[in-house]
């Protein structure tokens, strides 16, 4: 059970946790709202829609910014504490810094738990919907761009391989299909058709001819109206262009996506990064809280600018760093996990340190 002196904590945590989300929350999106009012007014978007758009783009804010929210909130809250020598009464009654951390430290544990979930379920499909909207209805782009494809090449398997020249997702058709096997670097077998459609859970070609060939270069054909392909394994929404980055993808939908270039022959080292990004940033929220509370717990340094201060520091840092090696991590610089991972790694002992050095 909580003691009061933990429930008054966390209190105080979440009230600055709430003021620093709703103050950057609101200013990064006036930031952007005066970058995009040139496209709201020549496309004549309407007041409800803008504000639409703004509530789900309040979603992304609260996933790209949700760490600082919680290292501002700890400095603010425990800074303000220091000042006013509740920090040092809690000490004088027999506390240590560790036991009066303790809350604050199993909130940001459970805050990375919720942050982590709030990623993966709760943001993507409503991102989905802020991505659509800024490109339909805000920038007036026409969605044929994302539902008819051109020029499709997708690997079945090594040597096995198929390209379709136009595919329009909406009616799961497409045209000038060509399949090619290839044995020893050699053609072996390659089957041309008008169209191709997914019906009835499958794939089917429609009036064309399949060719093969032999060590002696003899070439044999065969003329057919409807061929089933069950080696095509993709589905029509695989094929078509993708909203978004990757990144913005849900766990499950990462992951499928990773599969399909794995099976297709494509590059997936980025989105591999991106998928283990996804356990690692939330994380994040603990890794800064450690950091902040034994800086925040002397007095001599707080306040609200200072804790402002030192918290857009350590922000700033982070995040330099985060993307210089994830950005060495997709060139494959340096080992996937230390892209991942070492940001996090190097903060955590650098708070464990300050923790273990601090005034007890």
């Amino acid at each position: 059970m909580f003691a009061k002196i933990d429930r008054y904590l966390i209190r105080y945590f979440f009230v600055s946790f709430f003021v620093a989300a709703v103050a950057i929350g609101l200013t990064i999106i006036v930031i952007n709202m005066v970058q995009d009012l040139r496209n709201f007014i020549d496309h004549k978007v309407p007041i409800a829609q803008i504000l639409e758009y703004y509530l789900y783009f309040g979603g992304w804010v609260i996933r790209s910014f949700f760490p600082v929210f919680v290292l501002l909130a700890a400095l603010f809250s425990v800074s303000m504490l220091a000042r006013k020598n509740e920090i040092l009464a809690m000490k004088a009654s027999g506390l240590s810094l560790y036991r009066i951390a303790l809350p604050l430290l199993i909130t940001a544990l459970l805050l990375s738990g919720i942050h982590f979930y709030y990623n993966e379920y709760v943001f993507p499909p409503a991102n989905k919907k802020r991505l659509e909207m800024k490109e339909f209805t805000i920038r007036k782009r026409s969605k044929h761009r994302y539902r008819q494809v051109n020029n499709v090449y997708r690997q079945i398997e090594p040597g096995y391989f198929y390209t379709i020249a136009t595919f329009n997702v909406d009616r799961s058709e497409g045209t000038n299909l060509k399949v090619y096997k290839t044995r020893d670097n050699k053609l072996n077998e390659i089957t041309t058709a008008s169209r191709i459609v997914f019906e009835d859970y499958q794939w089917v070609a429609k009036d064309g001819i399949v060719r093969s060939f032999d060590d002696s270069a003899h070439e044999s054909f065969t003329q057919f109206a409807s061929l089933v392909l069950p080696d095509i394994e993709d589905k029509p929404s695989d094929l078509s262009k993708k909203i978004g980055k990757p990144e913005d993808m849900g766990l499950e939908e990462l992951q499928e996506y990773i599969d399909l270039m794995k099976r297709t022959g494509g590059p997936y080292v980025r989105e591999a990064i991106d998928l283990r990004m996804k356990y690692a940033y939330p994380a994040a929220s603990f890794i800064v809280l450690l950091l902040s509370i034994p800086f925040a717990s002397n007095p001599r340094r707080s306040g609200i600018a200072v804790s402002f201060a030192v918290g857009t520091l350590i922000a700033l840092i982070y995040f330099v760093l985060f993307r210089i090696l994830q950005s060495a991590g997709y060139n494959e610089k340096i080992p996937a996990w230390l892209s991942v991972w070492g940001v996090n790694g190097l903060f955590f002992i650098i708070g464990a340190v300050a923790m273990l050095k601090a005034r007890k």
